[in-house]
């Protein structure tokens, strides 16, 4: 099947991934192309119509996968919270163990790497610590845990730079510890 260029790069972040939103998908088109499209869904069908890719509702939304992977929701979630960086962000990739998504963000002072942890209701403590094992003192890094609710920072206790980030119907909310 022919790509064009949009849909070659859905393709690279697919294989990337695993799945994203097609709201996602739409976002990073228009960031890395400097594009003002307002949808993605003719791509999408040819996509879905001659390759191996397939269209699943999730919420209110459709995500594009590749045919018989689940999507997971976890880097769809982590995937959110590095958008909510853009511009800045100039690089990113899937990780490993419990970070799912590692990115840079371009600042004034020096680029900072981020790496999305999410938190599932009693994992706190776990993750706590997997944090403070794997990451030094460094103020170009900073673990973005991604909270169920944000209740859950009292129970998070990490003496490395950390932000928290909680999804809700409004987007992607970001917290710091004594802002609650």
């Amino acid at each position: 099947m022919y790509l064009n260029a949009y849909q070659k790069y859905i393709d690279e972040l697919l294989d990337e991934y695993g799945g994203l939103l097609i709201s996602q998908l739409l976002t990073m088109i228009n960031f890395k192309f400097g594009a003002e499209l307002e949808n993605i869904d003719g791509f999408i069908s040819q996509m879905v119509r001659y390759g191996d890719y397939e269209k699943i509702h999730v919420g209110k939304e459709f995500a594009l996968v590749l045919k018989g992977i689940e999507p997971d929701f976890d880097i769809i979630r982590s995937f959110s919270i590095m958008l909510a960086f853009l511009p800045d962000v100039i690089w990113h990739r899937k990780s490993r163990d419990f970070v799912t998504i590692r990115f840079f963000v371009s600042t004034l002072k020096h680029d900072k790497e981020i790496s999305v942890i999410p938190v599932r209701a009693g994992d706190e403590k776990k993750l706590s610590k997997y944090a403070e094992d794997k990451f030094e003192k460094a103020k170009c890094e900073v673990i973005m845990f991604l909270l169920e609710s944000k209740e859950q920072m009292n129970d998070i206790n990490c003496d490395r730079c950390c932000r928290f980030a909680v999804i809700g119907k409004n987007g992607v909310n970001f917290y710091k510890k004594q802002d609650f």
